[in-house]
């Protein structure tokens, strides 16, 4: 603006910023088809059942886990095989219990349902805990997944649940479990979309993002194996 306005000749500043810094940028881990099974047949057989349907349903939808636990009955729709993405539960040390919107406006958002992820919410409704008092947090009440007390989970839960299951997964076969997170699942979701081929656009609004750019560029994996086989398909060979 500054040059533009006369008041500076030239711009000191037209340089690449990541020349300068370092690329201290995690790369995102998504499961493969491999081991979504294994670690899916892994929770099923050794944990105690009461996330295995959270965990499914991060795989099938994508949702952030605090928009997955700010879900309440009527926010499921299995006639129509959807759910509606309106709010996130969320918690700190200060106040237990709060409704904050969507991390984006983008995130208001409705998604589809797979026929494992209709047929997994239609069991979480069956089995859900009947509490004495429906808790009502900022004014709504009804949510779907509740704690052995009848209280609303919240995302604390379920990540200290998966560090748990990857300690006896480590325990049981000795061996290196990768660092499974609700988040872990939320990006093996958008690879798995993207891998199906679906188009950008959509993807990005299944996942709730303002920019697309994050969609692509940190949210989807490729491997070999994908390359390989989008190329021979391509080429007809």
């Amino acid at each position: 603006m500054a040059v533009d306005d006369d008041a500076i000749r030239k711009n000191p500043f037209r340089f690449n910023l990541s020349e300068l810094l370092p690329n201290d940028q995690v790369d995102r881990l998504a499961l493969t088809k491999a081991q979504q099974e294994s670690y899916l047949d892994f929770i099923s057989t050794h944990g105690t059942g009461v996330y295995y349907d959270d965990i499914v349903i991060l795989l099938e939808t994508g949702m952030r886990v605090s928009e997955l636990y700010g879900l309440t009955i009527n926010d499921v729709d299995l006639f129509s095989q959807r759910v509606y993405v309106r709010r996130q539960l969320c918690r700190t040390a200060d106040a237990p219990y709060f409704i904050c919107p969507p991390k984006t406006e983008n995130g208001i958002r409705t998604i589809p349902l797979s026929s494992k992820a209709s047929q997994t919410f239609r069991h979480a409704l069956a089995n859900r805990a009947k509490p004495k008092v429906e808790m009502m947090v900022d004014g709504y009440s009804g949510f779907l997944f509740l704690d052995s007390y009848g209280r609303p989970k919240v995302a604390m839960h379920l990540e200290n649940y998966m560090r748990q299951m990857r300690k006896k997964y480590q325990k049981l076969y000795g061996g290196s479990l990768p660092p499974i997170t609700p988040h872990v699942l939320r990006h093996t979701f958008c690879t798995n979309m993207q891998q199906a081929g679906i188009d950008p656009k959509s993807l990005q609004y299944l996942m709730g993002h303002s920019d697309p750019e994050i969609t692509m560029s940190l949210y989807t994996h490729s491997d070999y194996d994908f390359v390989e086989r989008t190329f021979r398909k391509v080429l007809g060979i």
